[in-house]
């Protein structure tokens, strides 16, 4: 009788929860076994497996296109081209072959570009995507000397190549290629080099010393396990250790190492400044009405390098001490007409830039060292100096910043507070230790916090913090991991629930859908890619934090998000008819953001035990808290893939076998 009970109430929930749209999965097999799988720009899924490559409808799961000669390629030797229908893919050495890459089209399968009719041995890899071609650098097929080839990203021709550029076969390429509208420009260990674009001739060259990056490996499985790490050529091939950047000016071109910075004429090469020296390489540069900021990391490759050092004996320890110990962060602000550092000294910082943000004359510096500690410094850009002796030592990363009457409203994930702008203390009596607290700002006036079960609302034009809804409760003895700002009012969220607040404080629903527990509870990857992650990662930064995040140089929230935007708008006429389909579909899948951010998917248990065959997928609105769709998925291979974009679940649902579930 138990037993026919427990039937009963399996098909009632399974019932009830399939009395939404209904989902019938489609499922594909492969000849062999599926060795990873990739969401796309485009959409599409390209999924790896041990006899090929191939391009599957995500709707339908019907086969678009087969690759054999891309069969059981590394999951980290996969790389799209961000902005781009393109992909690069990358074999690793192997006994008498070198290293080559193969640039696919994802929307037909189309082998654009392949390596190994040109090279015999691939080194590095050069994106000149503003110039709708890539270049690559290694051991030429034919002359077996150091070899340089620019392709056509817009049909895989050869635009140029040549044999003559370097010197000697130790001489490497350090930069990645920046793109003007007179030449590529390219450093090497050697020297700095400007190429002629259309047919690949130096126009000039100048003797400037580069350390080799730090070289990138991964790790290699032994036969009892883990192993030794193994070169990783994909990471090494576009690693860098220098960059290039052009301001108003576009007859200067800017260089920057781990030694100096200088300014160059871009006609002939010589020096329009003298160079000014730097203490390690740039971290981040923010242009500003008082100069160039810039900050410089906290340490060199030769820093980084010692630090990896294996062997040695006790020498060999002191010096990986040593380099581990090294601090070389700080901030400077250099004239961009003459490279004078305006402030005549450096002022030190604790570690790399994590996130900035500036109050008139106030820059304020959230940064890290390796070792995890967090830190404030307070920046005076008119007089050029710190406004605390040292930087200010904070419990965990920062989370949000924002300018009180009191002084510097500071967040962490652990600790809020706020700073003296003179003195640098912390003065709030309110301010408080937390643990894991989340948060989000409506506006530059009102912001929430969740922590210790209650969400504080906080007055930034008062500098004031109230309880705003007391004993806020998650079911399963959950926290919350995330808040956002909803029209209707404040959404708090964690793995299972959902509570909606409105703008008064009262709660409007709250959702819940039990976990299968540990025995069957699948990994639920992120399944975004390229534009579409940075789309959704960097509004969410945005909205929570209102922080610029040092991601990138050139002083934007987001460099790269931006250059890949830019990059997506100019290619799809750039590129030719062609690839305009494919750059249609990328900014259908951009626009498509906000509506992937109106629900959320909670993998839950939809029978009625707690074992993996009950597991599946729900997609809950945020706007109601309500279930709109529900997929039975099982836990056979816990392997899952949501494209919030596209409303596409997919599962490696065994060894040799996709799922795909459109909701």
């Amino acid at each position: 009788m138990k037993s026919i009970f427990s039937l009963l109430l399996t098909l009632l929930i399974v019932n009830a929860v399939f009395s939404q749209p209904n989902i019938t999965p489609w499922t594909k097999k492969f000849p062999g076994n599926v060795k990873w799988y990739k969401i796309t720009d485009l959409g599409n899924l390209v999924v790896c497996t041990g006899d090929a490559l191939y391009g599957l409808d995500p709707v339908t799961g019907n086969e678009s296109w087969k690759q054999e000669d891309l069969d059981g390629i590394r999951e980290e030797y996969y790389e799209a081209i961000d902005g781009t229908p393109y992909a690069v893919l990358v074999r690793g050495a192997g006994i008498m072959k070198g290293v080559q890459h193969a640039v696919v089209d994802l929307s037909s399968g189309k082998i654009l570009i392949n390596t190994k009719e040109e090279f015999f041995d691939v080194k590095k890899r050069l994106e000149a995507i503003s110039n709708n071609s890539i270049i690559f650098f290694g051991t030429g097929r034919k002359s077996g000397k150091m070899h340089l080839a620019n392709y056509s990203l817009t049909d895989g021709s050869i635009i140029w190549s040549q044999d003559k550029l370097f010197e000697k076969n130790s001489e490497e390429i350090v930069s990645r290629a920046f793109v003007t509208g007179d030449g590529i420009y390219i450093a090497t260990t050697k020297n700095i080099y400007k190429l002629n674009s259309a047919t690949g001739e130096v126009i000039w060259s100048v003797d400037k010393k580069t350390e080799k990056p730090v070289v990138a490996t991964r790790e290699r499985k032994g036969i009892f396990g883990k192993g030794n790490a193994a070169v990783d050529v994909n990471g090494n091939a576009t690693s860098t250790s220098c960059d290039f950047f052009q301001k108003e000016d576009k007859n200067i071109i800017y260089f920057w190492n781990q030694d100096e910075m200088d300014a160059l004429n871009t006609a002939d090469g010589k020096e329009a400044f003298k160079s000014i020296e730097l203490q390690s390489p740039v971290g981040y540069i923010m242009f500003d009405t008082h100069g160039m900021l810039v900050t410089t990391t906290e340490k060199t490759q030769k820093d980084q390098a010692k630090e990896n050092e294996s062997g040695g004996g006790l020498l060999g320890k002191l010096k990986r001490s040593s380099a581990k110990g090294k601090n070389r962060a700080s901030v400077l602000c250099i004239d961009p007409t003459n490279l004078n550092n305006k402030w005549g000294d450096e002022i030190d910082l604790q570690g790399d830039v994590t996130a900035y943000k500036l109050f008139g004359n106030k820059l304020v510096l959230a940064t890290e060292r390796d070792k995890g500690d967090n830190y404030i410094s307070i920046i005076d850009l008119d007089a050029g100096k710190s406004i605390t002796k040292k930087p200010l030592s904070i419990n965990g990363e920062i989370r949000d910043l924002e300018l009180v009457p009191q002084g510097l409203y500071y967040r962490t994930e652990d600790e809020i507070n706020i700073l003296d702008m003179e003195s640098g203390k912390k003065t709030w009596k309110k301010g408080f230790k937390v643990k894991n607290c989340v948060g989000t700002n409506a506006d530059d006036k009102t912001g929430y916090v969740y922590a210790n079960d209650i969400i504080y609302k906080i007055d930034f034009t008062q500098g004031d913090i109230n309880e705003w809804v007391k004993d806020v409760k998650m079911e399963g003895g959950e926290d919350a991991s995330s808040m956002q700002i909803r029209d209707n009012g404040v959404l708090l969220v964690s793995q299972q629930n959902m509570n909606l607040y409105s703008t008064d404080g009262n709660l409007v629903w709250h959702s819940y859908q039990p976990s299968i527990g540990k025995t069957g509870f699948g990994k639920v990857l992120s399944g975004l890619g390229g534009l579409a992650a940075a789309t959704l990662s960097a509004a969410s930064a945005a909205q929570s934090a209102q922080l610029s995040y040092a991601k990138g140089y050139y002083g934007s929230t987001d460099p790269q998000l931006d250059r890949d935007i830019k990059t997506a708008n100019s290619s799809a006429v750039a590129f030719g008819s062609a690839a305009a389909s494919s750059f249609a579909s990328i900014g259908k899948r951009f626009k498509a953001s906000k509506q992937g951010n109106d629900f959320t998917a909670v993998l839950t248990k939809l029978g009625g035990n707690n074992q993996s065959n009950s597991a599946g997928m729900v997609i809950v609105s945020k706007l109601t808290g309500k279930v709109t769709a529900a997929m039975m998925v099982g836990d056979k291979t816990p392997d899952y893939q949501l494209d919030e974009l596209g409303n596409m679940l997919f599962q490696k649902s065994d060894n040799d076998e996709m799922s795909g579930f459109k909701f």
